[in-house]
């Protein structure tokens, strides 16, 4: 998959997409969680849901919260700073590694590490 835990990515579908060319110039936000096995991801702050929470002897009232809901992980793009738009990840071995790379910098990204 081409996001992992920590990227910065911007939503490109859906609800939360930037609607200005001012919005796509910055990022939608980092990447909390991947579940690789769905293809899904929950972006910080992005597709934000009502969770319902039954009475219990901590909360007697019940209650409302508000906390994001997973997207599928086609719905996103990793956000290259260095061109401030959302770019393709490509991929190339780099010291026997796998390593992820946005072609039109050539910057690299070794395995695990987070696009920042």
């Amino acid at each position: 998959m081409h996001i992992i835990v920590g990227d910065l990515v911007q939503i490109i579908k859906g609800k939360d997409r930037p609607q200005t060319a001012e919005d796509r110039k910055q990022p939608s936000g980092k990447v909390l969680k991947v579940d690789r096995a769905k293809g899904r991801v929950i972006v910080e702050g992005k597709n934000l849901v009502w969770k319902h929470l039954r009475k219990s002897e901590q909360r007697p009232q019940g209650g409302r919260v508000q906390r994001e809901a997973f997207l599928p992980v086609a719905n996103v793009l990793p956000f290259n700073t260095k061109s401030s738009k959302a770019e393709r990840i490509h991929f190339k071995v780099v010291d026997g590694k796998k390593a992820r790379y946005f072609k039109s910098t050539g910057q690299v990204f070794k395995s695990g590490e987070p696009i920042q």
